[in-house]
């Protein structure tokens, strides 16, 4: 009923809706309309309420609320029905909360957004800032009919994703991948994705796609430790405020395009989408993983999404995980 009151007062516009028509149409009492009409006025909602007139919405909150990001989509895996997605106003992790519903049979393309986490994370175990209302916090499902050994692509596809969607929000912003799937502005970290996978031998049980950005985020808000290497949406946009609204379902519906043509056409388009919009290639990097520290310039990708460097003896090297350093940090 929420959902479908929400849609009535927006189609209405600036003319009001009578809580009778309301109330007739949903086949409840306008007691039960009156207080969801309170229910929306404390999730931000503007709704001007006359006894004799009826109600109009005059504002609309930007928060990542379902029925203001499926206004938004148009998609057929991710989140194709308002219902697939969940929003949450304070979660310990989006992740966390999406493994529990995989695990319970969630279909594939469930959504999970919160306002805000308490125990965000990040790649290699870090914690990843998520103050209210700052960000774009969300994960999402996939169940890819493929062996783990082919998975890694996929997280290389949702830094191409959240990289077009930026782009299409704020045209005049520029993010770039940092191998494998980081995004920088002017050098500094503005988004972080996490993918953690269950899977079999042969088999991909489930993915899950955990995406967390820097909207409005401003600097104050940023640990202390960060403020010289992070930045966000809002501070490279003039200090000018972002539609978190927008920038979450353009991010959803890029996913949902690559991934329909992944499905289609396997790993090739989306390599070569991360190539047109890295900021890695061509750079001296050292990689940090488990085997120690290995310096060199970074090539290209293979067919399965590793960074290919070249060491000082030109000898061709891939690694499919590790912590890059660009040579000049």
């Amino acid at each position: 009923m929420r959902e479908e009151i929400i849609k009535m007062l927006k189609k209405e516009g600036t003319v009001p809706l009578s809580g009778e028509a309301i109330a007739r149409k949903l086949g409840v009492s306008r007691t039960t309309v009156w207080k969801i009409m309170r229910a929306l006025e404390a999730d931000g909602y503007t709704i001007e309420g006359s006894p004799r007139r009826g109600y109009r919405m005059l504002q609309i909150p930007d928060r990542l609320f379902p029925s203001e990001l499926d206004a938004k989509l148009s998609s057929r895996i991710i989140a194709p029905v308002p219902t697939y997605i969940h929003h949450h106003h304070c979660v310990d992790s989006t992740n966390n909360v999406l493994k529990s519903m995989a695990d319970q049979g969630a279909p594939e393309g469930t959504v999970v957004v919160a306002e805000k986490q308490e125990k965000g994370r990040g790649r290699l175990g870090r914690n990843w800032s998520s103050p209210a209302g700052g960000g774009v916090y969300l994960s999402l499902l996939l169940r890819p009919p493929i062996p783990p050994q082919h998975a890694s692509p996929l997280t290389l596809l949702a830094a191409v994703a959240a990289c077009i969607g930026i782009r299409a929000v704020l045209p005049q912003l520029s993010p770039g991948i940092k191998w494998p799937n980081d995004l920088l502005l002017g050098g500094r970290k503005v988004c972080g994705i996490l993918c953690e996978i269950k899977a079999e031998m042969d088999l991909v049980h489930y993915l899950i796609a955990g995406i967390g950005i820097n909207v409005n985020t401003g600097l104050k808000d940023l640990p202390h430790t960060l403020q010289s290497s992070a930045t966000s949406l809002k501070l490279e946009n003039g200090d000018r405020a972002v539609s978190r609204v927008a920038v979450a379902a353009a991010i959803l519906q890029h996913y949902d395009e690559l991934y329909c043509e992944y499905l289609e056409a396997g790993a090739a388009p989306v390599l070569a989408r991360w190539r047109e919009y890295n900021v890695t290639l061509g750079r001296s990097v050292k990689i940090q993983n488990q085997s120690g520290l290995y310096a060199g310039i970074a090539r290209d990708l293979d067919s399965n999404g590793a960074l290919v460097v070249e060491g000082d003896s030109g000898e061709l090297r891939p690694f499919s995980a590790g912590e890059v350093v660009f040579g000049t940090q």
